[in-house]
C-alpha cells in the first residue's frame, strides 16, 4: 500500500488523503469517489426530507381540537392582513396614478410617500422634445440652389 493512501475502510484524514499536487493522482478515481459520496449524500437528504413529512403528519395528528382551530384562526388573520394590504395598495395607487407593484411600505403614510417620490422622480425624468420648424413640411430652398447656401450661412452666422 503506497504511503499516501488510506487503508481499505480506513477513515479518511488529512494524513491519509491522496496529495492533490501530486502528479500520480488518479483523477478518474478522485472523481468517481467524489460522485459516489455525493450520491449517498442525495440518499440521505430524501431521507432525511421524508422523516420530516412523517414527523409533521405525526404532530399534526397530535394536536388538539383546540389547537387546530388556533392554527385555522392564526392562518385566517394573516390572509385578512395580507388582503388588507393588498386593497390599501390598490386605493393608493389608484389616487395617485401610480402601478401598484413600484409602491413600497406596507402603511398608508409609507405607501403614499412612496407614491409621491416615484411622482417626483417621473417629473425629474421628462425627455426634453426637440423642436424641429418645419417638421413633416417640403423644403422650401432647392437642395442645389444658392438659396440652401444662403440660409445655412446665416443659421450658422457665416457672412
Amino acid at each position: 500500500m503506497a504511503e499516501n493512501e488510506a487503508p481499505h475502510g480506513a477513515p479518511e484524514t488529512p494524513e491519509n488523503t491522496v496529495n492533490p499536487t501530486s502528479a500520480d493522482t488518479d483523477w478518474q478515481a478522485e472523481a468517481r469517489k467524489w460522485e459516489k459520496r455525493s450520491k449517498e449524500n442525495l440518499a440521505v437528504a430524501k431521507a432525511n426530507e421524508e422523516a420530516a413529512q412523517r414527523l409533521a403528519a405525526f404532530e399534526e395528528s397530535q394536536k388538539t381540537e383546540a389547537q387546530k382551530l388556533q392554527d385555522e384562526r392564526d392562518q385566517a388573520k394573516a390572509e385578512l392582513a395580507a388582503e388588507r394590504a393588498a386593497r390599501l395598495r390598490a386605493e393608493v395607487a389608484a389616487t395617485k396614478g401610480i402601478p401598484a407593484n413600484l409602491l413600497s411600505g406596507s402603511t398608508q403614510e409609507e405607501l403614499e410617500a412612496s407614491a409621491d417620490a416615484l411622482i417626483a422622480f417621473k417629473g425629474e425624468q421628462q425627455v426634453q422634445k426637440l423642436h424641429v420648424p418645419n417638421e413633416g413640411k417640403s423644403p422650401t430652398l432647392a437642395l442645389n440652389g444658392d438659396g440652401l447656401e444662403d440660409s445655412l450661412r446665416k443659421a450658422l452666422g457665416i457672412n
